[in-house]
């Protein structure tokens, strides 16, 4: 693993260890006002300011916990507040209002602008510089501090919303039918670009250099990463009307609007995500101190504040995969569940054997994804598991865990037998007895017969044989006929491999009966005649019915015939053996015979093949 790789890991768990007080999320602030609030601006966790109609100026220096009415000098609506360090800001309002304060908003003086229009927003890029626009396309530019506020031509008619300045040369101004503005020398001069909409434009933020966001009516998000050359769509989510923006860094930014709406983006707009405000009040304006602290305000008095990036706790996951009661589960096989709502950082997993969870054989934390592969070694074989999973994201860990399933673990795997009798390319009777060797774990076994190599011509094909051999049943197989069988195993979890594939050949003409005098004894014959090419004679007489296996050896011990290999009734009996497929030489023949009254026989005899 990279070194990178392994920081961005240890960055998310230490990141998730982090731990908040309640209350999670949103929660309301009390004003002491039911007028609307149109600015916020803090400039420390503890110090904010916000603005609104009549003149409303609050303060706080305890994170809001209470907020001081002070003194604004004027009764007209105040719109936007910018705070250039802890202790010097301005606001803009009505009819060309600007006020400033250099005691961190204990008081304030009126700066004359020399315009009667309403003024909406304001920036300073230092303590001296900075920019102010509103109605009718009015932009007005200081460069001592707004000693004096200089108007500057943008050639629009139409009302400005914001305006925001990378540095002293390059910014922006937006506002009405969608109308955004260029400048590079600190707004002497203008230049008209094309937004892509003309939906009302109430927000323009620069979050780098050359980049800039761009928010307003019908919850519509655009962004530009070439000083607004081009402007790619982004979506919120939302048709919500979207208010204000408050910028951290690149990637960071929140979004306030209509009917509490609250949208956050971690990585530059890629993804932006919905937050619970706690309230249905239009939200106006929005200011983070950091990636958690943050405040939006909004009309009748509306104050919120989060201490967690505007998070809640995660809520619970929820198991997906493998079902519950799963059985045949692989010991490496993949758990998965549903994702939590972000922001997350990671997931729990818990295993047991049992559903209290008191002995649990595996505990894994900093899971970043919602699904995880058991490594080897952890679960046993036909074993009973119980698993669940717990979310924990920036905020903290999860108030519960998921719903617990469970599952049993697959048997180990089977594999395919080794076939035994009759020996390959043997010849048979067209009863034969099928037989192969035991698989451990097998609890039964599948047997397929065919004329064709490929067996798509099936004869026979029995399932749930739960011995090493089968006789093939009467009627199945043809005199003279080539045959191919194979085996596979299978127990409740998996089927194998079918075994290799042998052959074996049904006899020219099978086995003769002549019931019209009846034996007194068993007996096996010499066959006629030895030596033979390529047939001979077998003859044997069964004095009571028994079961009867005539079966050929090679010097080996292998079968290379099976002639019979069923119950035969009393009577003295022929068996023409067909040597064609077999090479010259000396045969053992063997005649084993069981009466339903318990008496056995068994004879051996030889034969000499010759070609």
């Amino acid at each position: 693993m990279k070194k990178s790789t392994i920081f961005i890991l240890v960055f998310f768990i230490l990141a998730c260890v982090k731990l908040y007080s309640q209350p999670y999320g949103w929660f309301s602030q009390s004003s002491g006002t039911s007028n609307n609030l149109n600015g916020v601006y803090f400039a420390s966790a503890s110090t904010g300011i916000i603005v609104g109609q009549s003149g409303t100026i609050l303060r706080t220096t305890n994170g809001g916990t209470n907020w001081a009415t002070v003194t604004s000098g004027t009764n007209v609506h105040l719109f936007a507040v910018h705070f250039i360090n802890g202790n010097t800001g301005w606001v803009v309002g009505d009819v060309g209002v600007i006020l400033r304060t250099t005691n961190g908003g204990s008081s304030w003086g009126n700066q004359p602008t020399g315009v009667g229009y309403q003024l909406r927003s304001v920036s300073f890029i230092n303590s001296t510089t900075g920019f102010a626009a509103g109605w009718y396309g009015t932009f007005l530019r200081t460069t001592n501090s707004g000693t004096n506020w200089v108007s500057y031509s943008t050639g629009l008619t139409s009302n400005l919303t914001s305006v925001s300045f990378a540095d002293a040369n390059n910014g922006f101004a937006a506002g009405q039918f969608g109308k955004i503005i260029r400048t590079t020398n600190g707004g002497v001069n203008w230049t008209q670009i094309t937004s892509g909409t003309t939906s009302q434009i109430e927000k323009v933020n620069f979050t780098a250099i050359s980049e800039a966001v761009i928010i307003g009516e019908g919850g519509f998000i655009r962004k530009s990463t070439n000083l607004g050359n081009n402007w790619v769509v982004q979506s919120s989510g939302t048709s919500n009307w979207l208010m204000a923006n408050s910028v951290k860094n690149q990637n960071f930014y929140v979004l306030v609007g209509d009917y509490g709406t609250v949208r956050k983006t971690s990585n530059g707009g890629t993804n932006w995500y919905s937050q619970t405000s706690n309230t249905s009040s239009m939200l106006t304006a929005v200011s983070f101190v950091d990636t958690s602290i943050g405040w939006a305000v909004g009309i009748n008095g509306t104050i919120i504040k989060t201490t967690t990036g505007g998070w809640l706790l995660p809520g619970a996951a929820s198991l997906s995969a493998p079902a519950n009661n799963a059985t045949c589960f692989s010991t490496t096989g993949l758990l998965d569940w549903s994702d939590v709502f972000p922001p997350l950082c990671n997931y729990r997993l818990n295993i047991a054997t049992d559903q209290n969870f008191t002995n649990i054989i595996y505990n894994v934390a900093g899971i970043n994804a919602s699904q995880y592969v058991m490594p080897p070694g952890v679960l046993q074989y036909n074993t009973q598991y119980y698993w669940r999973v717990k979310a924990t994201n920036q905020v903290g860990e999860s108030a519960s865990w998921s719903s617990v399933r469970n599952f049993r673990t697959a048997l180990p795997d089977v594999y395919a037998p080794t076939l035994l009798l009759p020996a390959n390319n043997s010849t048979v009777n067209i009863t034969p007895q099928l037989s192969w060797d035991s698989i451990a774990i097998a609890s039964s076994y599948r047997v397929r017969i065919a004329t064709d190599t490929g067996f798509t011509n099936l004869v026979l094909d029995s399932n749930n044989i739960t011995r090493t051999q089968i006789t093939v049943p009467a009627g199945r197989l043809q005199p003279n006929t080539k045959y191919y069988w194979k085996v596979l195993s299978s127990n409740v979890c998996m089927s194998s491999l079918y075994s290799g594939r042998w052959s074996f050949t049904t006899a020219i003409t099978g086995l003769s009966n002549n019931t019209s005098e009846l034996p007194v004894e068993f007996r096996l014959y010499n066959n006629y005649p030895n030596p033979f090419n390529p047939s001979t004679l077998i003859s044997f007489d069964i004095p009571k019915t028994s079961k009867v296996r005539l079966t050929v050896f090679n010097l080996l011990g292998e079968v290379v015939s099976q002639g019979v290999n069923e119950e035969l009734s009393a009577g003295k009996y022929s068996y023409s053996f067909n040597g064609s497929d077999l090479s010259s030489g000396l045969y053992i023949y063997r005649l084993e015979a069981l009466s339903t009254e318990g008496e056995s026989y068994v004879k051996t005899f030889k034969m000499v093949l010759i070609k």
